[in-house]
């Protein structure tokens, strides 16, 4: 039994990508780890040869293999089941670990009597250049109580989470995105506690198509649907959670691919609307954004954008003068 179950699952990444990942995880300072790494593309014959090749080299790399593609949230699940540590790291494969990490972790975690701990991240690029750094996050368990019903700026990949917690609300549920944050909700809403460092312990790797037209859409959706279920009271049990956010889906017209596409140009109107305001071009700022805004999804999307970022605002004021960390934006 070890202390820790990393949890990885790996798709597409590039043979350099995924080797910087797992190395830098078996160059821990905390050594009582497994990995429990599942390979989400059964025919990826070079990515399987690569983890075959670490797991007979390291006892503590097992490697799960599905029977077809079935998306991050199965994989994760598969790796919770296996698991014999008394904790979850979750490990993107295509990003890497500073050597400190764990330690840090788990002293916090114990320290501060966490469920979950994020940790804070230098971005990189697809060739790992750097370019520059996550936001500042609000770290007490209280703030981030306050600030995750508007949602969140937790890096999933870097965070720890005791076992026990994530079994007892029944791990991840299959979402077509945003599973970490409905997670983080599900944890809240049963009383567990989540906190934050902004030590940045990860390079967060930025890769050019982490995002399509129809993704801004859907997360957008999901992430409506899930502050407003949290909102209402108890989540509903898995099964009718998906029927209902599938029935919430259609009815905003996401399988509509022109009605994704409108909404990701208005948001980036809405954005570049703001830019102007703040360039001091008032003329173009308006006529931005008030096209943007004939859209009732938008004007949604704007509402939620703007409460999160009052909230975020004023937490995140005890947070950048006690850590003096930077508040970059990227």
């Amino acid at each position: 039994m070890s202390a820790i179950t990393v949890l990885m699952s790996v798709y597409n990444e590039t043979e350099a990508q995924l080797r910087a990942a797992i190395e830098s995880i078996l160059q821990q300072t905390e050594a009582d780890f497994e990995m429990q790494i599942v390979l989400d593309q059964p025919n990826a014959s070079d990515l399987l040869a690569i983890l075959n090749e670490y797991q007979d080299l390291d006892p503590r790399v097992h490697v799960l293999v599905n029977k077809q593609n079935s998306g991050l949230p199965f994989s994760l699940n598969r790796g919770i089941e296996a698991a014999s540590g008394d904790y979850l790291a979750r490990m993107d494969a295509d990003d890497i670990a500073k050597p400190q990490r764990f330690a840090t972790q788990l002293h916090l975690m114990q320290q501060r009597r966490l469920d979950v701990l994020s940790t804070n991240a230098h971005f990189i690029d697809e060739n790992g250049k750097s370019v520059g750094n996550h936001n500042a996050i609000p770290e007490s368990s209280k703030a981030l109580a306050e600030l995750l019903p508007y949602g969140s700026n937790l890096i999933h990949p870097s965070v720890m989470m005791k076992t026990a917690s994530i079994k007892a609300v029944g791990g991840y549920r299959l979402l077509p995105t945003a599973e970490d944050y409905d997670l983080w909700l599900r944890l809240l809403k049963a009383g567990y506690k989540i906190g934050a460092t902004n030590a940045r312990l990860m390079d967060y790797r930025l890769r050019g198509n982490s995002m399509t037209q129809g993704d801004r859409y859907k997360v957008f959706l999901v992430s409506e649907y899930l502050q407003q279920t949290f909102a209402a009271g108890d989540f509903p049990d898995a099964d009718t959670e998906l029927k209902q956010l599938q029935a919430y889906l259609d009815q905003n017209q996401l399988s509509n691919k022109q009605r994704a596409a409108q909404f990701t140009r208005r948001v980036k109107m809405l954005s570049a609307g703001k830019t102007a305001l703040r360039e001091r071009k008032p003329l173009r700022a308006v006529s931005l954004v008030s096209r943007a805004l004939v859209d009732p999804a938008v004007r949604r999307y704007a509402k939620q954008s703007q409460a999160y970022s009052k909230v975020y605002a004023r937490l995140i004021e005890a947070v950048v003068p006690a850590t003096g960390i930077e508040n970059d934006n990227q």
